[in-house]
């Protein structure tokens, strides 16, 4: 990726191989007339022609042209157009376009050295697995499995190998990183049953499609576009204008189209809307139709692919650590090969440009990403521009979402879809499903009640293990193991028990997705193209191939829950409308300092020694219920410590403010009093103690406000007699008034704890961080301490490229998504980042 500066002269860009006093910060994008119209420039007394070539470039929202800044575009939203803030003298201006032929000549080598590389990487790439279909059967004659040996020999020393070739035609699994700085050439032992160039209808999808027909025969690969069902209009006549121009060209190029067998708005009416924590539209209408086409002919197995894509690092931050070759990246029958990893968008446009390839509509309307018409990750900007040029493709899937936004209750409508708040369903609120899963008891058995189930519910059972069955009984066999079942027809339920199951918490867990499946199973076929001896089939109707099933369970661990439909119509939270927490009583007393350090340092003996000095009857029992609130004890009576309080004992005597901020947030979950306070006493607020009791009673009138005075006692005495006060949280101003200010000293451990507790808490593993700042939100980082955007930002993008890489946040490019690491909670990502 090559530096950028303003090329005055063309009104376009000039790339540079290092950084100059005019580089810039931010890669620009070009503006064409159509956006201008869009921005109802030309009704405002601008003019400018209507040129294939574009007019100005845009970062971000800024608008320049030649150089300087013109104009910026705030406040857009799916519903309203943004207010153009002109520089000023700039309320009218004449434009020409930009000279894109003397850009092009002024930058012609530094094309020319980009498109050069990435036709040599796309060319060496299939010549290395070519190559390794031909050596697959001297692999077999050797009886040699050289990825299983690589895959062993990784576990075996913890790092990355590589099989490489000797001179001597002997291959040898040597450490990747050897292998490269000895110039070793990589062998590749996968055999490719297809080669595919990635078509989205974007323009990094274009490029790579170029360069692929420029690198390898076009025999010898093809374009496959998947068709969502809500794609933009320009896309699907881009396809089409894009398959007639190549197959002119090289005739024996194949073009083939992916498509759900369903419509897209019948999956919105029983899954739900999209929305960031459940994408999925992407798995059931792009990659289950791909996958399901990529099976080897004749068989339901999955084909083994490479995928040429046009994945670019400057997108997200996760995408820039993506390896160029990355095997198993989505799916594990598929390598994705990315040849303009490193390429910026200016570089895109110009390679665009200087061969003429068309561009999406979507662009030159501004989109800065194309895909569906309406999608949970795009934009606000992108949302606009789509309701305002494609309404009639949009106005469906918009009318879908109005009537979800209605059924939660939620009063003005439009405000809450312009805020993006529909973008952030975490469970099935409002959704209306018949069909249903509840756990009655795991211990010593595993009982299950379901209703109105989808299929039979024992159709999955065998991709956990054999299984016999008898009329309504039967025997389970997993892990040399027989657990007995039995079926019991009751009313308008089915109760299913698994025997003594207990013992194993991973056979329970399969279990469960296993009849989740079966309950909420619609054949969307994305968990079909995860086995990989395709034993499973989806349609006609569900069922298991017994003689082909390997047991290996990949059918039911691809998802949350083994079910994308299971996963997206539960309900999470807490409806506090219904289940109103009861204060808990802490006879006046607040988690004293002392007390707690004097706990720490004798946990073993504090209880039963009694030295604390503490008075048995009157403080001893709201300090052991303060303890269970903030997780370091787990039960009031037995009063046994917990790992993490363990570990609180260890980090205080380094770390006190740290261990305060933990335990903080544990008390924000666990403490009714404390979840108020954060939820409902605001940042910069004034207020007596009697004030927030008078406030805490409006909510709980239950009570006698006496007894709530009570307990917001208890918790300002925790304020004033811990460090608790001192971030934030209790701000004398004056006598008896006080303030809740903002806290931004928060430590980087403390965030990356909360950030897993408040995933926890929503039962998913990535949000927005918009989402910890809504008003509606009663959790999270901004509810607990107050922690600025700005500063949290900054700490993300430290945590992002922390070695341990705790989380990925996506802060480019109009996201700001954070996503957390499947295999960590909240206390395990704490331990890994204090090390």
């Amino acid at each position: 990726m090559y530096k950028i500066s303003w090329d005055y002269e063309t009104g376009g860009v000039l790339l540079h191989s290092h950084v100059t006093s005019d580089t810039l910060g931010i890669t620009p994008r070009p503006v064409f007339w159509e956006e201008l119209n869009l921005l109802k420039l030309h009704e405002l007394g601008w003019k400018y022609p209507h040129t294939e070539e574009p007019l100005m470039w845009a970062c971000n929202k800024q608008y320049f042209y030649r150089g300087e800044l013109m104009f910026e575009a705030k406040g857009a939203n799916i519903y309203d157009s943004p207010i153009v803030l002109f520089q000023k003298g700039k309320e009218k201006a004449t434009l020409q376009c930009v000279d894109v032929a003397k850009m092009l000549h002024r930058n012609k080598d530094f094309l020319f050295l980009l498109e050069s590389e990435a036709i040599e990487f796309i060319r060496d790439t299939y010549l290395q697995y070519t190559s390794a279909n031909r050596s697959t059967a001297q692999v077999a004659s050797n009886q040699l499995d050289y990825n299983q040996l690589l895959e062993n020999a990784e576990k075996r020393y913890k790092k990355k190998m590589a099989i490489v070739k000797e001179d001597c035609d002997s291959f040898d699994i040597v450490p990747l990183d050897t292998a490269k700085e000895n110039g070793k050439r990589i062998f590749h032992s996968t055999k490719i049953d297809r080669f595919l160039a990635s078509f989205s209808g974007g323009k990094d999808s274009q490029v790579v499609l170029d360069l692929c027909t420029r690198a390898i025969p076009s025999t010898d690969f093809e374009v496959i576009y998947s068709d969502t069902g809500y794609e933009l209009p320009t896309s699907l006549a881009l396809y089409e204008q894009v398959r007639q121009h190549y197959t002119s060209l090289y005739p024996d190029l194949k073009f083939s189209v992916a498509r759900n067998h369903e419509s897209v708005l019948n999956y919105w009416d029983q899954i739900g809307t999209p929305s960031d924590t459940h994408r999925w539209c992407c798995s059931v209408m792009k990659t289950a139709p791909l996958y399901r086409m990529l099976k080897i002919e004749g068989t339901n197995k999955q084909a083994k692919v490479l995928t040429f894509d046009g994945v670019r690092a400057e997108e997200s931050t996760k995408r820039s650590r993506y390896s160029r070759i990355g095997k198993g990246v989505k799916h594990d029958t598929v390598i994705n090969a990315s040849p303009i990893l490193e390429w910026s968008i200016v570089e895109i446009y110009l390679y665009i440009f200087k061969y003429k390839i068309p561009i999406n509509l979507a662009y030159r309307n501004g989109m800065t990403r194309v895909g569906c018409v309406l999608c949970p990750f795009s934009s606000d900007w992108n949302d606009m521009i789509s309701n305002m040029r494609y309404n009639e493709r949009v106005r469906p899937f918009l009318s879908k979402i109005e009537l979800f936004v209605s059924s939660l209750g939620v009063n003005d409508i439009d405000i809450y879809i312009k805020s993006g708040n529909w973008k952030r369903r975490a469970g099935g609120k409002g959704l209306c499903s018949k069909s249903s899963m509840v756990v009655v008891a795991s211990k010593p058995h595993l009982i299950i009640t379901i209703t109105n189930p989808k299929k039979d519910c024992l159709t999955f059972l065998s991709a956990i293990g054999k299984y016999t069955r008898n009329t309504n009984s039967g025997e389970l066999l997993y892990k040399g193991t027989l657990y007995k079942y039995s079926i019991e027809q009751r009313n308008d339920s089915i109760q299913i028990s698994f025997e003594n199951t207990y013992a194993s918490p991973v056979l329970q867990g399969l279990i469960k997705r296993a009849i989740n499946k079966a309950v909420y199973c619609i054949n969307c076929e994305a968990c079909e193209v995860e086995c990989p001896t395709g034993a499973l089939s989806i349609l006609p109707d569900a069922k298991i191939d017994y003689t082909k099933c390997v047991h290996c369970g990949k059918c039911l661990t691809f998802h949350e829950d083994g079910c994308i439909v299971a996963n997206s119509l539960k309900v999470t939270g807490i409806d506090k409308a219904k289940n109103k927490m009861k204060l808990t009583d802490y006879n006046r007393f607040g988690l004293n300092e002392s007390w707690l350090e004097t706990y720490l340092c004798t946990y073993e003996t504090y209880f039963e020694d009694k030295i604390h000095g503490l008075n048995e009857t009157q403080q001893i029992p709201p300090f052991k219920k303060w303890l269970v609130q903030a997780e370091i004890l787990d039960d009031v009576k037995k009063h046994n410590i917990t790992e993490f309080g363990k570990y609180i004992a260890d980090l205080y005597i380094n770390a006190p403010d740290l261990a305060w901020e933990l335990l903080w947030i544990n008390l924000s979950y666990n403490s009714p009093i404390a979840e108020w306070y954060i939820g409902n006493v605001d940042w910069n607020f004034v207020f007596t103690e009697k004030n927030i009791a008078e406030l805490a009673h409006n909510d709980y009138g239950e009570m006698a406000i006496n007894s709530v005075g009570k307990i917001i006692y208890a918790l300002f005495r925790t304020f004033r007699e811990s460090p608790l006060g001192n971030l934030g949280l209790l701000y004398k101003i004056e006598n008896t008034r006080y303030k809740k200010m903002p806290y931004d000293e928060l430590s980087r451990e403390a965030i990356a704890y909360s950030l897993y507790k408040f995933a926890s808490f929503l039962d998913i593993k990535s949000f927005r961080i918009s989402d910890l700042y809504n008003q509606n939100s009663k959790h999270g980082l901004w509810r607990e301490f107050g922690v600025s955007k700005e500063m949290l930002i900054k700490e993300l993008n430290f945590l992002s490229n922390e070695r341990n890489q705790i989380l990925t946040a996506e802060l480019n490019m109009g996201l700001d998504h954070i996503s957390l690491r499947e295999d960590l909670d909240a206390f395990s990502a704490l331990k890994l980042i204090v090390g």
